[in-house]
């Protein structure tokens, strides 16, 4: 797991390196890592599938799930500048074992203050950028 952690680190921090910072904002970073975890995603042989909204939830949806040959969710994506409740509700409304909140906001202090809305299950990764 955490090989895969680091791996994803490696590679979306990469890809985020990459866009001229005049034009690394919020949306502009938050596209950009769903669509690189688009990519892992349809690498690992799963269907990716786009701001999924879990039918359980009125509010919220998750930036991106992968889903098996039988229609089985096997990863959850969640993003934001700092851990958001609303999406720690959508990923716990799905049952999956893979729950990822990905945060990318410079502002460390501020990440660190919101992952108490981080519940067992959920796993982490901040992404540092220049």
């Amino acid at each position: 797991m955490e090989s895969l952690k680091r791996s994803l680190k490696g590679a979306l921090e990469q890809e985020l390196a990459q866009i001229p910072k005049v034009f690394r904002q919020g949306a502009v970073v938050h596209q950009t890592i769903k669509c690189v975890l688009y990519v892992v995603v349809k690498e690992a042989d799963l269907w990716p599938v786009p701001d999924f909204r879990p039918p359980r939830l009125r509010d919220g949806f998750v930036d991106l799930i992968g889903v098996d040959s039988n229609d089985a969710v096997k990863c959850a994506f969640a993003i934001g500048p700092v851990v958001e409740l609303k999406g720690v509700k959508s990923l716990e409304a799905l049952d999956t074992e893979e729950k990822w909140m990905i945060t990318y906001s410079n502002l460390s202090k501020k990440v660190k203050e919101s992952t108490f809305f981080l519940k067992p299950g959920i796993k982490h990764l901040h992404l540092e950028q220049e």
